[in-house]
């Protein structure tokens, strides 16, 4: 076996001993397996963290700072009043957080976060062209705020999601509640 693997697997059976996710003697016994009598294999195991638990949060840390980049690049935008600045921001912007939703794992804690965070982005997006570029036409901003609900229904059914399909579904009967009344 790759001597890399069965690091990577040792460190992963003194971790799970460590935090009682399997028994201590089946612990023991999994590393007496892959270790194969090694007595370097066994000073190994004394590491306080897997290795893979150290790359799972160096993956957290660094989707945690695209996403910050992104939000602080959103707040810039929403004071700008130059047209082709506040078109490539909002371009880095979408480029950022796609990847960061990329990078993030689907059981992480932190997707849910950056679905929220683009689809909020997305509304204030939307609100700011309609202010630099159409503020003297309402039903383009209507038009707007009703492509962004069905985005976030589409995003709700297709990914499953409760509060995207509510918000959507709620948005769109406000706005047409709005337009009857």
């Amino acid at each position: 076996m790759n001597e890399h693997r069965k690091k990577i697997i040792l460190s992963e059976i003194k971790y799970w001993k460590q935090n009682n996710l399997l028994p201590g003697r089946y612990c023991d016994f999994l590393t007496t397996l892959y270790a194969q009598g090694d007595e370097q294999h066994k000073e190994e195991g004394n590491i306080t963290s897997s290795i893979l638990h150290k790359e799972k949060k160096k993956q957290k840390l660094s989707v945690l700072f695209i996403l910050f980049i992104g939000i602080l690049l959103a707040m810039v935008m929403l004071f700008i009043d130059n047209k082709f600045a506040l078109l490539f921001g909002a371009i880095g912007i979408i480029i950022l957080l796609s990847f960061a939703t990329f990078k993030s794992s689907k059981q992480s804690i932190i997707l849910p976060t950056i679905y929220i965070v683009i689809a909020l982005l997305l509304l204030l997006m939307s609100l700011k062209l309609w202010s630099v570029f159409f503020s003297q036409q309402p039903i383009i901003l209507i038009s707007l705020l009703i492509f962004n609900c069905v985005i976030w229904l589409f995003a709700g059914r297709l990914l499953k999601l409760l509060y995207f399909t509510l918000s959507g579904a709620i948005g769109l009967i406000c706005i047409i509640a709005y337009l009857v009344f």
